[in-house]
């Protein structure tokens, strides 16, 4: 070619660039089909966890209810503490999802705001209101109703109660909460069932606030990337840091340790694509494999590698805040899956 013809060429090319502003947007090129992970993400993945939790929640709430029709008999106190381990294994299993109608149904602070306010839950205890569900959900804010207000009222120093013990305002405040959290864990399963699961599978196509699959996928991957850094720099630094135990989430029934390793098996099922056992489904991980066989194995052997770190913290974590190697280590083992998802598996979607 004639250089005088392809400088003008070229002069012509950066004229186009130039003009386009850093406003413009421009739609990714997508030469993977997502399709099926998106779908089985959602149904295997999200739904399954959250509908878990829907049932589990149903069964607190009648644990409760029938503790509090026989106040005097300890097992079914106990009974009702053993449901709330139950339900809040499902709920930790899905913080790595907390987008859609947890975020905008503001249903992840209704369901797990912590600490409890003891001030506050003991004037609401002193005062003359009628504590029924209607109350607690419309009434009083988040750090006065779900997991942790029910946590507070059937737990102390890691085990149920003495029955005798709960006051018969007490025993009103836990069943109108017991069924408040239930209906809550309802309603975030009824969303994603009822439209949320169906918009995310077709990010892309019409209908759907995903422009792109692509924005779907890299929803699924911060989703995983915040789960890691909240439990690693808060969870667990924050009350080792500032040696609080009053800052320990599930402090009353020493749940802390189960806790954070279900937050990390949350992340290992959405890499998956599956629920407790990880594969039910087509996971992100059969991209990942295909485009990098190594890194998937990696990745596989570094969130095993932190589910193990996190139960090597002696328990429980509220009597062993200054097991400092331990807990060095296991926040040292998020984060670098935390590292990989983010400098790895991202770069992945750019090539």
């Amino acid at each position: 070619m004639n250089k005088s013809i392809a400088m003008i060429l070229a002069l012509a090319a950066a004229a186009v660039i130039a003009g386009c502003s850093d406003d413009d947007t421009v739609a990714p090129t997508e030469t993977y089909d997502f399709s099926a992970v998106l779908e089985d993400y959602s149904e295997h993945v999200v739904v399954g966890t959250y509908e878990d939790m829907k049932s589990k929640g149903a069964a607190l709430s009648a644990a409760v209810q029938m503790s509090n029709a026989d106040p005097s008999n300890q097992s079914k106190l106990d009974a009702a503490g053993v449901a709330w381990r139950a339900m809040r294994e499902p709920w930790e299993s899905s913080e790595a999802f907390l987008f859609g109608p947890a975020d905008f149904l503001s249903l992840d602070p209704a369901l797990d705001s912590w600490p409890v306010d003891h001030q506050q839950l003991d004037n609401v205890l002193a005062s003359s209101f009628e504590l029924t569900p209607e109350f607690i959900r419309n009434g009083l804010g988040p750090a006065l109703r779900g997991f942790h207000t029910v946590e507070y009222l059937l737990f102390r120093d890691g085990s149920p109660r003495d029955a005798g013990d709960l006051t018969a305002r007490e025993r009103e405040y836990l069943a109108a909460a017991a069924q408040v959290l239930a209906d809550d864990a309802a309603a975030l399963a009824d969303e994603w069932t009822g439209g949320f699961a169906n918009e995310f599978a077709r990010a892309g196509k019409s209908g759907s606030r995903y422009a792109h699959q692509l924005d779907a996928v890299v929803e699924i991957i911060d989703g995983m990337s915040g789960i890691l850094d909240e439990v690693a720099n808060g969870k667990v630094a924050d009350p080792v840091s500032q040696q609080d135990v009053r800052l320990v989430e599930s402090q009353f029934s020493y749940n802390s340790i189960t806790d954070f390793s279900n937050n990390m098996r949350s992340v290992q099922n959405a890499y998956l694509g599956g629920y407790h056992a990880g594969n039910d489904g087509t996971g992100l991980n059969v991209f990942v494999a295909e485009k990098n066989a190594a890194l998937d194995a990696r990745l596989r052997s570094e969130i095993e590698a932190a589910i193990t770190a996190l139960a090597a913290i002696p328990v429980p974590f509220e009597l062993n805040l200054d097991a400092t190697a331990q807990i060095t280590a296991a926040q040292d083992a998020m984060i670098t899956v935390q590292n990989t998802l983010e400098n790895d598996v991202k770069a992945l979607l750019t090539n």
